[in-house]
């Protein structure tokens, strides 16, 4: 598990964006406007980006990802996801992503899968755990050394 207790959520966000372009998504985009913890709303998501891979006979394909943030010690309640499936429901971003720098509550993946059953959203929905980040920061040490994180 990575401890994340060190940063702020603002850090947290800067930590995920350096995550996203180490993993090849572009035209990363902050949305709260500044790196403050003051700053305005983020309107359901903290980062736009998008993801291109190659699909034989079409060439590229892009799609664009909608990333929500969501710092906390504990686990994350689900009324602090709805803004974020809302958002991305009147939006159609082709994904949502909601990365914690801990875990998701049972409530909060219930509300996933109960708005994706009444919803059937165009936009598909995945959340990042810690252990998922752990996986995906194996491949990035540099990223540990510069939030000084560790895995234990």
């Amino acid at each position: 598990m990575i401890n994340f207790d060190h940063l702020d959520s603002t850090k947290f966000e800067e930590f995920v964006y350096d995550l996203l372009r180490e993993m090849w998504f572009f035209n990363i985009n902050r949305r709260k406007g500044t790196w403050y913890n003051a700053s305005p709303a983020d309107q359901g998501r903290d980062i736009e980006c998008m993801w291109a891979w190659n699909k034989p006979g079409w060439g590229s394909i892009e799609s664009l990802w909608y990333i929500e943030c969501k710092h906390y010690k504990k686990w994350i309640p689900a009324e602090k996801i709805q803004n974020a499936t809302a958002y991305a429901l009147s939006k159609r971003p082709d994904a949502l992503v909601i990365v914690c720098s801990n875990f998701l509550s049972n409530s909060a993946k219930e509300y996933i899968d109960r708005f994706i059953e009444n919803n059937r959203p165009y936009t598909r929905i995945y959340f990042w755990e810690n252990k998922d980040l752990e996986n995906h920061l194996s491949q990035f040490h540099s990223l540990l050394l510069k939030y000084n994180l560790s895995i234990s």
